[in-house]
C-alpha cells in the first residue's frame, strides 16, 4: 500500500473488493439494527445509526478514491477525507444535485450546500458520543427518548445515507 498524507491507506484492487463489499453490509445492518432498536434501546438507535453513516462514508471513500481508513482515530480520519474528497468541484456539483432533489423528502437539504454532508457526520459522530459515554441510568433515560432517537435516524442519517448512496464521484 502506499501511504497518502500520513492519515489513510490507498488500497490495491485485491483488497478494495472487500473493503466495499464489508462496509455496504455494516452500514445497511446497522441502519435496520437502528430502526429495530428505535423503541426499546433508542440510545443504542442513536449508536447504531451514526454508525451505519461512518461505514457508508468508509464504503464511498474506499470505492471511488481506494482510500482504507486505518483503525487508529477512524472517526476523525473518515470525517477528514470526507470532507477533502467532497471539496472537488466535481463531486461539490453533483453533492449539490442530490441534495436539490432530496429536498422534497428531507427538509435538512432546504439550502444544499455540499459542507453539510460533513457537518451531518460530525453531528452524527457528537450524537454517539454523547450516548455512548459515562452516563448514569436516569440521565440516558432522560436524554434518550425513542422520539429523540427516531428524529436522529429520520433527520440526520437517513438523509446522508441517502446522498452517499447516490454518491458516485
Amino acid at each position: 500500500m502506499v501511504i497518502f498524507e500520513k492519515t489513510w491507506d490507498i488500497m490495491d484492487i485485491t483488497e478494495k473488493d472487500i473493503y466495499v463489499k464489508w462496509h455496504d453490509y455494516a452500514y445497511q445492518d446497522d441502519l435496520e439494527s437502528a430502526e429495530y432498536l428505535v423503541e426499546k434501546h433508542p440510545r443504542n438507535a442513536i449508536v447504531l445509526g451514526y454508525y451505519s453513516m461512518h461505514n457508508i462514508s468508509k464504503k464511498y471513500l474506499g470505492d471511488v478514491f481506494s482510500i482504507k481508513i486505518p483503525q487508529d482515530d477512524t472517526h476523525s480520519l473518515t470525517l477528514k477525507a470526507l470532507k477533502e474528497k467532497i471539496s472537488k468541484e466535481a463531486t461539490r456539483k453533483r453533492v449539490i444535485e442530490l441534495m436539490k432533489k432530496a429536498q422534497e423528502e428531507y427538509e435538512v437539504f432546504s439550502k444544499p450546500k455540499p459542507e453539510l454532508l460533513s457537518a451531518l457526520l460530525r453531528h452524527g459522530r457528537s450524537e454517539r458520543a454523547s450516548h455512548s459515554y459515562y452516563q448514569s441510568k436516569q440521565d440516558a433515560e432522560k436524554r434518550t427518548g425513542s422520539d429523540k432517537a427516531k428524529e436522529f435516524i429520520n433527520t440526520i442519517v437517513k438523509p446522508f445515507i441517502k446522498i452517499m448512496n447516490e454518491l458516485d464521484i
